[in-house]
């Protein structure tokens, strides 16, 4: 087999998140170490913009839209023109385009970075069974849904969760600068939250818990840091001036930052409060840190989390609960500071994002290799 893989990437959605950017990343880690990366997406989409911008050296082709059989047309052109060892799907439609090259008996991998819908249509899992040689899923529970559900085989799907890079998260970052930026003292205990903002990611219910907390402790501060725009934005600002009668509030809306690595060294600890979450990268980004970290007990979050050992677990969409776990954390240094270390032992034994992508080769060569 090849040392070196020549790789296609597609990507459908015009969105930025945490899919968009760890196909970025897995390029950018390939073409590092002499693979060659292509990238097949939306002309448009903020994805072709952030690869422009961060990874210059890294081939893009666009499409202008990828609904009807032009798209199809278009990924065949880049084919034919490229010879890839290996096509790499992320979202629905452009793995649908992609089974048509499968079943010409290109290798392809699909990416499964979200839960599955409580009804998945049949087009969907067809494709699922029989659209690509290999399944990459980013949480167990991913997998076993697909096995269940959608009746795929085990032994097509890996499952390659999130991870840090421990050169650019690690314990000796300073995030003084950040609490300077926002007015927040040094000595007030910092709660944040990281995700683009949306209403699964729970942003509402920090916010909630929050003021519980705030009652209690009222020199503690809270950040929410994530993009985001329209309605559910507008809803999270009106729920603060609610909460928070106060100039100047003691909880702040950052929007979106590039420096996470120095917001996380900020906080005293991060809250993952989601209502829906596949694996969220915050979590190995802020064990490898060395913050303590309380998330929601959901999707693939239990298999990094575990109660009580390097974080604590909640209920989904529990202000009380969430409030409680927070003025633990609070009241319980040593506590704090065990799930800590646990957290930061656990992002370099195991969530060293090397060894994410290193995985994700394998199941490249998995795929050459054909179907087991």
């Amino acid at each position: 087999m090849k040392s070196m893989l020549k790789v296609l990437m597609t990507e459908a959605s015009p969105n930025w998140g945490g899919q968009q950017f760890r196909l970025l990343r897995e390029a950018a880690w390939l073409t590092a170490r002499g693979h060659t990366v292509l990238v097949l997406c939306g002309e448009s989409s903020k994805l072709a913009a952030e690869l422009e911008r961060r990874e210059p050296q890294i081939e893009v082709e666009k499409v202008s839209s990828w609904a009807g059989p032009r798209a199809l047309l278009r990924m065949a052109s880049v084919v034919r023109r490229a010879h890839p060892d290996v096509i790499h799907t992320r979202s629905g439609r452009d793995s649908a385009w992609a089974s048509y090259f499968h079943l010409a008996g290109h290798p392809v991998v699909r990416s499964r970075h979200m839960t599955i819908p409580e009804r998945v249509p049949v087009g969907e899992t067809l494709g699922y069974r029989f659209g690509c040689r290999r399944i990459i899923a980013t949480a167990k529970f991913i997998k076993s849904d697909l096995v269940a559900r959608s009746g795929v085989s085990d032994s097509r799907i890996d499952v390659v969760g999130e991870g840090a890079n421990l050169e650019e998260f690690h314990p000796a970052l300073d995030g003084a600068g950040f609490r300077a930026e926002f007015g927040i003292p040094p000595s007030s205990p910092l709660f944040g939250t990281i995700a683009m903002l949306r209403p699964e990611k729970g942003q509402r219910i920090f916010i909630n818990a929050a003021a519980k907390v705030f009652k209690r402790v009222p020199e503690a501060r809270f950040v929410i840091v994530g993009g985001g725009t329209g309605p559910y934005v507008e809803k999270l600002c009106q729920k603060i001036r609610e909460k928070f009668p106060l100039s100047p509030s003691p909880i702040i809306i950052t929007g979106y930052r590039e420096d996470i690595a120095r917001v996380i060294a900020a906080l005293d600890f991060m809250v993952v409060p989601s209502l829906h979450e596949a694996q969220t990268i915050v979590i190995p980004q802020a064990f490898a840190v060395g913050k303590p970290v309380i998330a929601s007990r959901v999707g693939g979050i239990p298999e990094l989390v575990t109660h009580e050992e390097n974080g604590l677990l909640v209920q989904p969409a529990d202000n009380e609960a969430l409030a409680a776990a927070m003025l633990r954390m609070l009241a319980d240094p040593e506590l704090s500071k065990r799930v800590a270390r646990a957290g930061l032992n656990m992002a370099r034994n195991e969530l060293r994002f090397e060894k994410k992508a290193e995985l994700v080769l394998q199941t490249y060569r998995r795929a050459i290799t054909g179907p087991e």
